[in-house]
């Protein structure tokens, strides 16, 4: 948050603040070390192969605000991704800086390509984002976050949950490069560990 490396303009201690203090913190799912995850991942991800050079500081740190905010006050209910992104879009609007008012249409776009399932192409940024969203099923924080988190969030049982992640991964499509050489080779060992856990449970 404190820009410490110096990729990006200025730093993010009033965004840190806002998602700290978030309604949806505690969530099943989407809480606060969820928007953490995706952020981090974003960050990650942008610096893969010099993209936020490519960018430049301005809008490295667009990109960073929107995957810190991208799930702002979600209710916690699956199946409403445009009422939960019109929600973000909302407070974000309300709360920014006015140093980034000009940042402010990017900032909306990438948050609104979040919207699931995916239905159009989009930016390197906002595939980044994308990709950084899905990829918490293969994070150490796996069971908690989805298969206990998630299902609870979507009103399913844990192990009807873990027969719906080993399908989800199988038909996974990540969006970008990095995307695609950081995460789609972790599925197949992921895809035996659910379908152990399954097994164990049957």
């Amino acid at each position: 948050m404190n820009n410490e490396e110096g990729l990006y303009a200025g730093d993010l201690n009033h965004y840190y603040k806002l998602v700290f203090t978030a309604p949806n913190v505690n969530n099943p799912y989407h809480n606060f070390r969820h928007m953490m995850h995706v952020f981090c991942r974003v960050y990650e991800g942008a610096c893969y192969n010099g993209y936020y050079k490519e960018i430049g500081p301005q809008r490295f740190r667009a990109l960073l605000i929107a995957s810190l905010f991208h799930d702002y006050g979600h209710s916690e209910k699956m199946g409403n991704d445009v009422k939960e992104i019109a929600t973000a879009l909302n407070f974000l609007d309300e709360q920014l800086l006015p140093i980034d008012r000009s940042l402010w249409p990017e900032i909306k776009e990438l948050i609104s390509a979040t919207e699931f399932p995916y239905n159009n192409e989009v930016a390197i940024g906002a595939k980044i984002m994308r990709d950084a969203d899905m990829s918490q099923l293969l994070s150490d924080v796996w069971m908690q976050q989805i298969i206990f988190g998630l299902a609870q969030e979507m009103g399913i049982s844990p192990a009807d949950n873990l027969v719906r992640e080993i399908d989800f991964l199988r038909s996974i499509e990540f969006c970008s490069d990095w995307g695609q050489k950081t995460f789609k080779p972790q599925i197949p060992a992921r895809v035996a560990e659910l379908t152990g856990l399954l097994n164990l449970l049957s």
